[in-house]
């Protein structure tokens, strides 16, 4: 079932709905695999999309620095010293760790140990099933020239 609703995401993903319906799958792959009871599963659901949001605006603001063009067409990206670049990519993964630890103790009154273990793990795979798609998604009408 899970399966099938992330095939049902990609297949059919266009922004927005579409992100609605990878967010979806996700939550059902996530669910699924903690194997969260009814009770926990109402009261996970809100935490992790506070949490979601929360590490989209980080990803956001970091990405901003690489996404910006400058008057003559250059990228910050291009032009910012490797050891700037070095500096802020730690500092984007020390948000991430310090968001992941406040939100731990928030997860920890939902869930179990274990099952907080097997978060970080389930967000993984479901980011690698994703992509596995994605890759078959665009291979298929190519296969068939």
């Amino acid at each position: 079932m899970v399966f099938l609703l992330m095939m049902a995401a990609v297949s059919y993903g266009k922004q927005g709905r579409g992100m609605e319906r990878i967010h979806a799958a996700k939550m059902a792959y996530i669910t699924d695999r903690l194997k969260l009871q009814a009770d926990q599963s109402v009261r996970f659901v809100p935490v992790y999309n506070e949490y979601e949001q929360d590490l989209r605006a980080i990803r956001k603001q970091y990405m901003k620095k690489y996404n910006v063009k400058d008057v003559d067409g250059k990228t910050r990206e291009n032009k910012m010293a490797a050891r700037q670049k070095l500096e802020e990519d730690l500092d984007y993964q020390q948000q991430v760790i310090e968001l992941k630890r406040r939100y731990n103790d928030r997860f920890l009154k939902v869930l179990s140990q274990e099952q907080l273990s097997d978060l970080y793990v389930a967000e993984k795979e479901f980011r690698q099933l994703l992509m596995q798609r994605l890759k078959q998604r665009e291979r298929g009408p190519r296969q068939h020239r």
